[in-house]
């Protein structure tokens, strides 16, 4: 699979046309910009705030053993706004109507950054649906004590700057958020997906203190990754969701920040291809 990211939009090449599906989809009234790819056990991803397409390589390695199922949020890319949606917990309820509509009784369920917020809350809502959960670097906790950046105080170059530690990647996405403000509709898709961020995310931030009661519904096998270098949210999240979660796999990957399947895509594969694989065919 091959795909082209320019001025923040996703653009799939000629080579990947045949391999991913690119659909339009209504859930309760709500049109959905939906990408699919591969056969096999159903793959629910949930993507973070900032996403642009950055993930395609790992979306390919994934789809070589699954059928992946990659939606834009409500209010986030190409979908439509839902003004139903309030709050993650709400969205997580939208997700449920989401696997009504595909017709799919369970699925892995892999969750990053707000994704994994609600992923978690999903699993939690209803743990019959899900059969393996993987969140990579998880927002929906509160860790006290250990300084984070405020994700709404950041502009797009402070933002790359944050999120990303290898060296290219950084590279890259610095010129971006230098240039972004010069292409209207990527700017406007910027500044809607933050918008849909702090509607869901802003107060308070980034974590609902009532989670904290529920998670203990999640029953379902769970795998925890998270980048070493994640300056968003640190490496003691992680370690908190590890202890919340205590039937959790937990892994951190070296030389990677927020976005660990996007820098370290082949590495986060095989763990999550391994943590899948195990106990057969659901």
């Amino acid at each position: 699979m091959c795909a082209v990211v320019s001025g923040g939009q996703l653009t799939i090449t000629s080579s990947a046309a045949a391999s991913v599906a690119e659909e339009s989809v209504t859930v309760r009234g709500t049109g959905l910009r939906l990408l699919r790819s591969g056969s096999g056990p159903p793959v629910l991803v949930l993507h973070g705030s900032g996403d642009r397409g950055d993930w395609v390589p790992f979306f390919s390695l994934l789809a070589e053993e699954h059928s992946v199922l990659r939606p834009d949020h409500p209010g986030f890319n190409w979908s439509d706004d839902d003004d139903r949606i309030d709050s993650v917990h709400d969205l997580a309820f939208f997700y449920l109507d989401f696997l009504d509509e595909r017709g799919l009784d369970a699925v892995d369920l892999v969750g990053i950054s707000l994704g994994g917020w609600v992923a978690a809350e999903l699993a939690i809502l209803a743990g019959s649906r899900v059969g393996k959960l993987i969140l990579i670097d998880a927002a929906g906790i509160r860790v006290e004590g250990v300084p984070a950046p405020d994700y709404f105080l950041l502009g797009p170059e402070e933002l790359s700057d944050t999120v990303w530690h290898d060296p290219d990647f950084k590279a890259h996405n610095l010129e971006w958020g230098r240039t972004v403000a010069e292409d209207a509709e990527a700017f406007g898709r910027f500044l809607r997906g933050r918008a849909s961020t702090a509607h869901l995310a802003w107060n308070p931030y980034f974590h609902d203190p009532k989670l904290l009661d529920r998670v203990h519904r999640i029953r379902s096998d769970t795998m925890i990754l998270w980048g070493a270098e994640d300056r968003l949210f640190p490496v003691a999240y992680g370690q908190r969701w590890r202890e919340l979660i205590p039937q959790a796999e937990f892994h951190v990957i070296e030389n990677a920040g927020h976005l660990p399947h996007v820098e370290r895509p082949d590495e986060v594969h095989a763990l999550i291809e391994g943590f899948l694989s195990e106990g057969g065919d659901r």
